[in-house]
C-alpha cells in the first residue's frame, strides 16, 4: 500500500507540472506577442511616438509680452525639464522648468510645471506657473504646445493675467 501511495503521489506531482510548464508556456507566448505590439503598432503608424526625449523649442506670445526664445527641452517618464535661452540674460533671468506631465489623448500630453523668477540684480522676485497642453505631429517628430504662463511674486500673488505661450518643439533624440 505504502509504495502504491507513494507510486499515486509520484504521477500525480509529474501531471501537475506538466499543467504547470503547459500553463507557463501558454503565458510566455502571449508576453511575447505582447512585447511585439508596441513594435508592429509603430510600424504601421497607427501610434505615434512618445513625447519622452529631447527637444529643440522656441517659446513665444501673441503681442510679445516677452521675445521669443529657445529653450531645451527634456522629457523623461512622466518628468519635463526646460532650460530657456532666458537663463543666460540678466533682464529675464529664471531657473530651469520643473515639471510633470500625463497622456491625455492619442499625441496629446498635460504638462504643469513651475520655475523660478529673479530680478536682473539675481534677487527672488517670485516664480512663474506653466500648464500646457503639447500636441505630437503625427510622425513623432515635432511638437506643439500651448498654454498660460502665470506669473506670481515671492508672496504667491499674482503679478497679473495669464498669458498664452506657445512652445513649438523638434526632436532632437
Amino acid at each position: 500500500m505504502k509504495n502504491s501511495l507513494v507510486g499515486y503521489t509520484l504521477m500525480a506531482q509529474a501531471l501537475n507540472r506538466r499543467r504547470l510548464l503547459k500553463g507557463a508556456g501558454t503565458v510566455l507566448e502571449a508576453g511575447a506577442a505582447l512585447t511585439v505590439l508596441p513594435e508592429s503598432a509603430s510600424a504601421d503608424d497607427s501610434e505615434p511616438c512618445s513625447i519622452v526625449g529631447l527637444w529643440a523649442g522656441v517659446v513665444s506670445a501673441p503681442g510679445n509680452p516677452f521675445p521669443p526664445f529657445r529653450v531645451w527641452d527634456l522629457w523623461g517618464p512622466e518628468t519635463w525639464i526646460s532650460n530657456g535661452q532666458t537663463d543666460l540674460t540678466y533682464t529675464a533671468l529664471q531657473s530651469s522648468l520643473l515639471g510633470t506631465w500625463k497622456q491625455v489623448g492619442r499625441a496629446s500630453y498635460r504638462a504643469v510645471a513651475r520655475f523660478w523668477s529673479y530680478s536682473s540684480s539675481a534677487v527672488p522676485s517670485g516664480f512663474v506657473t506653466v500648464e500646457a497642453i503639447f500636441t505630437l505631429s503625427a510622425d513623432g517628430k515635432k511638437y506643439q504646445g500651448v498654454g498660460p504662463l502665470q506669473f506670481f511674486d515671492t508672496n504667491g500673488n499674482s503679478l497679473g493675467p495669464p498669458v498664452t505661450t506657445y512652445d513649438n518643439g523638434v526632436r532632437i533624440a
